[in-house]
């Protein structure tokens, strides 16, 4: 017994420094968004309807109840009291295999402008990361800005040699990024991947002069994906045909059918303001901020350690 003690408690040499760290970064983080007159929110953590991403796995706390796997539908709620600008650094909770970028328990930070797109949002997500490189924490040089910035079918493209949004293969798309797109990303410190095919639109808008691709990006850092960020789908039958289609997915996949988050439709009914969104793992960047390999490395208590 004394053994296992003192394996789970075995915190590595720099921990202290570590955790410093990872408080100064959140410190800069909130400087940020209060320089910009965001406001910080709270939604819950445990919840009726933790969304309905095919890929995406709840974890079940009690009679009717999951830990929210995002605090997405609850805060796109909070925009249609007249909030434009809001933020949220919360514990999501995701059913997933533990891996060097996996953690059951992590850190979210999400925020939402009212009145922007992804465009905007990109710009603004670039701005943060510059914003904690200008800090004592982190080198100026760790990042070359401005980022880099590539459509999915460029990426595809170059590197598979194939366009997603004009001939989708479900199949074929994942299986290309795991083998061929993340060892390339892999190479580059920060790049924008953008407008995604219109069948992984999630709740993110068609772009207006092509269908076949959404307003959708993701942030990657030395491979990592940091942030996913959409211009936010606003119309009611497109939400009610978007949850139809994920439920089929999930339903096709074999996974457990959650109910549609009736709170969050009555706000789609109300009408949820034109804005951006995105969600950023702070886990994640705090790992390729301080230059560590595992999720692990800058969690206090991982799933490896409880």
């Amino acid at each position: 017994m004394s053994g296992e003690f003192s394996s789970i408690n075995s915190f590595s040499s720099d921990f202290i420094n570590v955790l410093k760290s990872r408080h100064k970064i959140l410190n800069n983080i909130r400087k940020f968004f209060d320089i910009r007159d965001y406001l910080e929110v709270e939604t819950p953590l445990m919840v009726k309807c933790p969304g309905i991403d095919p890929y995406i796995d709840p974890i079940i706390s009690g009679d009717g109840f999951y830990l929210a796997t995002s605090p997405e539908l609850h805060m796109k709620r909070l925009l249609t009291a007249g909030i434009d600008k809001i933020y949220q650094i919360t514990r999501s909770f995701r059913s997933e295999e533990s891996g060097a970028l996996h953690n059951n328990e992590f850190t979210m930070l999400e925020w939402y402008r009212a009145g922007s797109d992804y465009l905007d949002i990109m710009i603004e997500t670039e701005s943060l990361i510059s914003h904690l490189c200008g800090s004592d924490i982190i080198s100026k040089n760790r990042f070359t800005f401005p980022f880099k910035r590539i459509t999915v079918d460029e990426l595809f493209n170059k590197v598979a040699g194939w366009e997603p949004s004009v001939n989708w293969d479900e199949d074929r798309y994942f299986r290309d990024w795991a083998e061929k797109i993340d060892p390339y990303l892999g190479e580059i410190d920060a790049v924008f991947v953008m407008d995604f095919p219109a069948s992984l639109s999630a709740l993110s808008k068609l772009k207006e002069d092509n269908s076949l691709v959404c307003e959708r990006f993701e942030l990657y850092l030395y491979g990592v994906e940091i942030a996913n960020a959409y211009s936010e789908l606003t119309g009611l039958s497109e939400h009610t045909l978007c949850f139809e289609n994920a439920l089929k997915r999930r339903q096709a996949l074999g996974k457990k059918i959650c109910d549609i988050d009736t709170g969050f439709m009555d706000a789609v009914r109300k009408g949820i303001p034109e804005s951006g969104g995105v969600a950023l793992g702070f886990d994640r960047l705090v790992m390729v901020m301080l230059e560590k390999t595992r999720i692990e490395d800058v969690i206090a208590f991982p799933e490896n350690r409880l």
